[in-house]
């Protein structure tokens, strides 16, 4: 299922398009939740675990297993995988999962799908940071104690976010003996990675559509590895990967406390992004605006140039006060192995954060 978080339109050649970043959420509805784990509910080709003694394997159910039995899959229980017709007896037709993995774009006069990126984000992003590949950062990798602990001593000791926290903090549950800094806490997105594979795998959360450097451009970006991607959609039919850049950085190595702390978080949780046509934006160039929902930093990503330049990144990040703690500035050469180069991209300053880079591919 492809389960669009996001959708932004354009028009080209006076058609107009949709382009979905498909993302997959499963749901739940009281005592009832949609996903599910395979392995949990599906313990041969041809028969349930007790809790779901009702379900009655339909035709797919052989093929199912023989592709993800004993497996942490995560699979809907929803009508798109089962036939509630007799309630029952559902019967079980296949192992549907959450999120399209991409991007798609569609013609908006009918609906009929036009192009999908297939597995254009994870291989791309796997290329580029194969340490951030599937991985995760979120909310439940907030520190539990320090100076950076709101969140957590915000929470009711017994709610299901706290017990989270506490369990990525400690290294005998899913925490990790150094989390950056030599401390035993949650771990840098180095040390998930595959984490999300068998769920909703790269997960973009938001997609934007605007004109720069004489072009059409689509810039999308996953929520749980905070990674970029941008296409030239010129020709909506026939998008041209350009390059895939990493918000976070630090998370490499760093917990989002220890790189929150040091001011060189970036991004953590692109929720939401803004395209700035450059007649709208404050330096007078075309750029892209990240919200970053778990780092609470917002950053501006400037096109300029489109030639190949060398990326400059100077980072900072708030106190909890809001205040600027830190700022850090390093130089490192441009990626352009594998793509021509498309356009060069600066983050520069807004309010109160900085993290600002320039780049590309």
């Amino acid at each position: 299922m492809r389960m669009p978080d996001s959708i932004a339109t354009f028009v080209v050649g006076g058609v107009t398009y949709i382009v979905t970043a498909n993302e997959g959420d499963d749901k739940e509805y009281g005592d009832f939740e949609e996903k599910q784990k395979f392995k949990d509910m599906i313990v041969s080709a041809s028969a349930f675990d007790s809790d779901f003694g009702e379900f009655v394997a339909g035709a797919g159910m052989a093929d199912a297993f023989a592709n993800f039995g004993g497996t942490k899959m995560a699979i809907t229980i929803g009508s798109s995988a089962v036939d509630y017709s007799d309630a029952t007896a559902p019967i079980f037709k296949a192992a549907v999962g959450f999120g399209g993995r991409g991007v798609s774009i569609y013609k908006a006069s009918d609906m009929s799908l036009v192009w999908d990126s297939g597995s254009d984000f994870e291989r791309e992003q796997c290329a580029a940071y194969p340490w951030a590949h599937n991985g995760i950062q979120d909310e439940e990798f907030a520190p539990k104690t320090g100076s950076q602990n709101d969140l957590y001593a915000s929470l009711v000791s017994s709610s299901k976010l706290a017990t989270d926290i506490a369990d990525m903090n400690d290294p005998r549950e899913d925490g990790c003996e150094d989390g950056g800094a030599g401390e035993a806490g949650p771990c840098p997105l180095n040390n998930t990675i595959d984490e999300r594979s068998l769920k909703d795998g790269a997960g973009p959360e938001a997609v934007v559509i605007g004109y720069a450097c004489g072009r059409m451009l689509m810039v999308t970006a996953t929520e749980k590895q905070g990674t970029a991607f941008v296409y030239d959609v010129s020709d909506p039919t026939a998008p041209k990967f350009l390059f895939v850049r990493h918000l976070s950085p630090a998370s490499q190595s760093k917990n989002p406390g220890v790189a929150y702390a040091d001011g060189t978080l970036g991004d953590i949780d692109p929720e939401s992004s803004i395209f700035l046509q450059a007649s709208a934006s404050p330096t007078g160039k075309a750029g892209v605006m990240f919200a970053g929902a778990w780092s609470g930093t917002i950053s501006f990503y400037e096109f300029e140039g489109c030639v190949e330049p060398t990326i400059t990144t100077t980072a900072a990040a708030t106190t909890t006060a809001g205040a600027v703690a830190a700022a850090t500035t390093a130089v490192v050469a441009a990626n352009s192995a594998a793509h021509a180069p498309a356009a060069s991209w600066a983050m520069l300053i807004v309010a109160s954060i900085l993290v600002a880079f320039r780049d590309g591919a």
